[in-house]
C-alpha cells in the first residue's frame, strides 16, 4: 500500500458517519403508546427526508474525494484539485443543510 492510498482510505472512512446519520433520519417517526404517529411528524418527516438526502450527498462527496485521491496518487497538483473540490462541495452541502433547517423553523414559527 503506497503513501497516497492512506488519505484515500481516511476520506472513505470519514464519509461513513454521513451515511449513518442519513439512515437514522430515515427511520419511522416516533410513535405514541397507542401506536398513533406523533403530532409533529408530517412537517418533521419532510425535513428528515430532505436532510437524509443531503447527508447522503455529503457521504457521496466524501467517497468521490477518496476516489479522486486514489486517482491522484503522488501527484500533488491532482491531489490539491481534488481536495479543493471536496472542500467547496462539502461547504455547499453544509449551507444547503442549514438553509433547510432555517426554512423549516421559519415555516413552523408561522404556523397557527
Amino acid at each position: 500500500m503506497g503513501t497516497a492510498n492512506l488519505p484515500a482510505i481516511v476520506f472513505a472512512l470519514s464519509s461513513l458517519p454521513a451515511f449513518a446519520i442519513a439512515r437514522m433520519l430515515r427511520r419511522n417517526p416516533a410513535r405514541r403508546k397507542d401506536n398513533a404517529p406523533a403530532a409533529d411528524s408530517p412537517g418533521k418527516a419532510v425535513l428528515d427526508r430532505r436532510l437524509a438526502r443531503l447527508m447522503d450527498m455529503v457521504g457521496m462527496v466524501g467517497l468521490a474525494a477518496a476516489a479522486g485521491l486514489w486517482w491522484a496518487g503522488d501527484d500533488r497538483g491532482r491531489a490539491t484539485l481534488v481536495v479543493v473540490a471536496m472542500v467547496v462541495l462539502v461547504n455547499a452541502m453544509i449551507v444547503a443543510v442549514l438553509l433547510s433547517i432555517f426554512a423549516a423553523r421559519r415555516k413552523a414559527r408561522n404556523r397557527p
